[in-house]
């Protein structure tokens, strides 16, 4: 009996298909994958601490953090938390007679998921303080000289605060 089902044409019609379909099948290994990272991709970020202009100088770098995963084609290209750079550009403290101080920052890139250094643009962050002059003036010279001597309140970024960058430039990011 086991013969006769051996030598019928049902059982050579499975085997066909069964080898058609073993050989239709894709070797791919999944993990390995090259996507994408077009340039202008919207990577939202937000500030790790109190960022101050009076304790900054121009140059230092400051970190941020990527607050949401960043996916292309459904893979995470930059994770939530990954820390990326900004820089100071400008920054002043509170001066007298009223003057407040400033901070400007420019954001310039976040680690991607493989490691890469991801460039960004267009995420500038700009503070001023409260500016004091018009208060101090008037009341150097109508009540008392040493009224002139007030500073204004310096720049503060508190934590959390949002930032929308973008990537500057295509690249392709291994997954």
């Amino acid at each position: 009996m086991i013969i006769k089902i051996l030598k019928s044409n049902y059982v050579k019609h499975c085997a066909l298909l069964l080898a058609v379909s073993i050989l239709s099948m894709s070797f791919k290994m999944p993990g390995n994958a090259d996507v994408v990272l077009n340039a202008g991709t919207n990577i939202p970020l937000e500030t790790v601490s109190m960022i101050q202009s009076d304790l900054v100088s121009v140059g230092q770098t400051i970190d941020f953090r990527v607050k949401y995963d960043v996916k292309v084609e459904g893979k995470t290209v930059v994770a939530a938390g990954a820390i990326a750079k900004g820089q100071v550009m400008r920054a002043q403290r509170a001066k007298g007679l009223g003057k407040e101080g400033f901070i400007e920052i420019q954001i310039k890139s976040v680690t991607a998921a493989d490691g890469q250094e991801v460039f960004l643009t267009g995420g500038n962050v700009y503070q001023e303080g409260e500016d004091k002059q018009s208060l101090s003036i008037l009341l150097g010279v109508f009540v008392c000289i040493l009224f002139l001597t007030m500073k204004g309140k310096n720049a503060q970024v508190p934590p959390g605060y949002q930032v929308n960058t973008a990537v500057a430039s295509t690249m392709t990011i291994k997954i």
